[in-house]
């Protein structure tokens, strides 16, 4: 892919590379602490969760603890391999796919009450947003929650990201008739003070 600074570099490529390193990081915070704002807004279990881009499965095994039962996607080879090692939860299911098609996940002819995508929009080039957004429609049930975690301010250097805007997730939940049911912001969980995170959750229509 090309990223916004006119490199090549490819992101799952990079996380790949980097798997051990960026578990680390991730692991040193908790689910608890780092999704506050979103925790009072998930599904009672169990329900059936989908969690995209599921890197080193903190945020997975978090829900399987709490008796829900979760497909988890990973593009990033290394990263997939780690996050079972990291954390062994027969609750769990771990595949290879990536946005804008899920195309893995939609064969397993599954619906989700929950599709969670924890820093992962940035990574999806503005083109594809409109049909990612619709897949993700596709494989909620009636009434079934996106949660998003979008990543504000600079990239960090080589590792290509795209902007994010709570504003676009909530003209996209609009046209395909989601309700906007949850907006939050937050500082860096890491401590970077350019960076912030925000939290988007949309609620599709039952009907």
């Amino acid at each position: 892919m090309t990223a916004p600074d006119g490199s090549n570099s490819d992101p799952i490529a990079i996380y790949h590379q980097q798997a051990a390193a960026l578990a680390a990081a991730y692991e040193s915070q908790s689910f608890e602490g780092i999704h506050s704002a979103a925790r009072h807004w998930l599904p009672e279990p169990p329900a059936l969760i989908l969690d995209v881009g599921a890197g080193s499965g903190r945020d997975a095994a978090w829900f399987a603890r709490q008796g829900h039962e979760v497909v988890a996607v990973e593009p990033a080879r290394k990263r997939r391999e780690l996050a079972p090692r990291l954390h062994a939860d027969g609750r769990i299911r771990w595949f290879d796919d990536r946005l804008p098609g899920l195309p893995t996940v939609s064969r397993l002819r599954l619906h989700f009450g929950l599709i969670w995508l924890s820093a992962v929009w940035m990574h999806v080039p503005p083109g594809d947003r409109v049909p990612a957004f619709h897949t993700l429609m596709t494989l909620l049930t009636p009434g079934g929650r996106l949660v998003f975690t979008l990543r504000c301010g600079p990239a960090p250097v080589g590792r290509p990201m795209y902007p994010v805007a709570v504003e676009e997730l909530l003209r996209l939940g609009d046209a395909h008739g989601f309700q906007p049911r949850l907006t939050a912001e937050q500082p860096d969980f890491l401590g970077r003070p350019a960076v912030r995170w925000q939290t988007v959750g949309l609620e599709r229509a039952r009907r």
